[in-house]
């Protein structure tokens, strides 16, 4: 039966690569200059789309063909491609100039509207990726309480920091007590020294964060697992993070990475009702360009405060050449301010998602599939796995083949959609409708070929 799902990837990989000449001449030569083609290989297999232009849901490759994109720069694009706001936005400054050096008044807008919209916020720091909000996050946190260990739930995706690079997908130990195991080579192992993997929405992650109390310096989580599956954190479960993290000083840091601006003017944490001591952004925060963002606490947030007459190393570190540049700024002011002012985004966000994931378990129901469909607003997950999941051990089982297959499928229909999908302002219900018929097309090719439950 693996032979016969491996002959059915390669006929599929086939397939696409035929579909698209140019992009496959695209391939050859990037694979002569970059590993794999690409940096990101394993999301786009066997190759990826290579862009020729995109406006609103659609983007249209080098061959010419169109897509529906329920990717949306891995979820950055809450208002779609090419918005006319953000094109402005960018087309003034552009003429003003890309970069400085000194700062813009546009810096001071985007960081007057995160404090504005993200509970707990009283100052912002920026620097220039998901990743570099997250490392600073922990080093303001392990400077804040004099603590060394980080403790992170098994499937969360924080970046590729040390300390977080750890139990993404590499799981083992007991389910209450996981193993902090490596997700990438050439990590020093004084990191993973430093890391307490953590069960999500399980309330035994509390005695193990109280049992750390002395050494833990904070909590790191995505309200919403994005990478590790779309699997949204239970209230009762980050409430008992926020109730323990209290109690024993560690700080708490929520990372809204994916979730800030995509599920409401006031992300996971309004959402949810739970704040942060800390919070990171990035993505949609950046308008398509690359932002990352650490806010919280103001007695926190001034651990970056070098002394006037001190040194680097009076403060911890958060910036770099570009960050704070006035492009993304633009960009994040454009974007930001279009969605914090205006609920009326929010309210067809929310009609879109829940219409995706029911018209999606529709199709999942009638071809008989045995896949489940998770999400939060929208954020859309679907995954061939035993079992509804709700941490990343239920998705042990996900039958890759079948996941492979219908990712494939769907880009062979012109549509881009994969495990985890996004939607945005530019999407309208009759997209929705489209991809619900092409998911229910490649189920159906799927369970004609055997590949499903196999």
């Amino acid at each position: 039966m693996q032979q016969r799902g491996e002959d059915l990837l390669e006929a599929a990989r086939k397939e696409l690569r035929d579909s698209r000449p140019l992009g496959a001449a695209h391939h050859e030569r990037a694979s002569r200059v970059l590993p794999r083609g690409t940096t990101r290989a394993r999301f786009w297999e066997p190759m990826p789309i290579y862009v020729k232009k995109a406006q609103g849901a659609y983007l249209t490759d080098v061959d010419g063909r169109d897509y529906c994109d329920f990717n949306l720069g891995q979820g950055a694009l809450v208002l779609g491609h090419a918005h006319p706001a953000v094109v402005a936005a960018l087309e003034a400054q552009l003429e003003r100039g890309t970069h400085f050096g000194p700062p813009t008044h546009n810096r001071i807008q985007l960081a007057e509207l995160i404090v504005e919209s993200v509970p707990g916020a009283d100052r912002v720091a920026f620097v220039n990726s998901g990743t570099e909000a997250t490392m600073g996050a922990l080093r303001i946190a392990r400077k804040a309480t004099g603590r060394s260990k980080v403790g992170k739930v098994e499937g969360g995706w924080h970046g590729a920091n040390e300390f977080v690079l750890h139990s993404f997908t590499t799981l083992s130990g007991d389910a209450a007590r996981p193993d902090a195991n490596l997700d990438s080579l050439g990590v020093s192992s004084v990191a993973t020294k430093n890391v307490i993997v953590l069960p999500f929405n399980d309330e035994r992650a509390f005695d193990r964060i109280r049992e750390a109390r002395d050494e833990l310096a904070c909590v790191i989580v995505e309200p919403v697992l994005g990478g590790g599956g779309c699997l949204p954190a239970e209230p009762s479960f980050l409430e008992g993070l926020r109730a323990v993290c209290s109690e024993i000083g560690a700080v708490l840091i929520l990372d809204e990475v994916i979730t800030g601006y995509r599920l409401g003017p006031r992300g996971a944490a309004g959402r949810y009702g739970v704040t942060g001591d800390l919070t990171t952004l990035g993505k949609a925060a950046g308008g398509g360009l690359p932002i990352g963002v650490i806010c919280g606490r103001g007695d926190l947030m001034d651990e970056t405060m070098w002394p006037a007459s001190g040194a680097p190393g009076d403060a911890v570190f958060a910036g770099g050449t570009f960050s704070g540049n006035p492009m993304t700024m633009a960009a994040g002011v454009a974007t930001v301010g279009e969605l914090v002012h205006h609920a009326e985004h929010y309210r067809h966000l929310e009609e879109l998602g829940e219409g995706l994931r029911v018209g999606l378990r529709r199709a999942l129901c009638e071809v008989g599939a045995p896949a489940f469909v998770t999400g939060v607003g929208s954020m859309v997950g679907v995954h061939f796995c035993g079992t509804m999941p709700s941490n990343e051990r239920d998705l042990v089982t996900t039958d890759h083949v079948a996941a492979q297959l219908l990712r494939v499928y769907l880009e062979l229909d012109g549509f881009i959609s994969r495990g985890l999908s996004f939607l945005s302002t530019a999407h309208t219900g009759e997209d929705v409708h489209r991809l619900v018929a092409a998911y229910e097309r490649a189920l159906r090719r799927l369970q004609t070929e055997g590949a499903l439950g196999a």
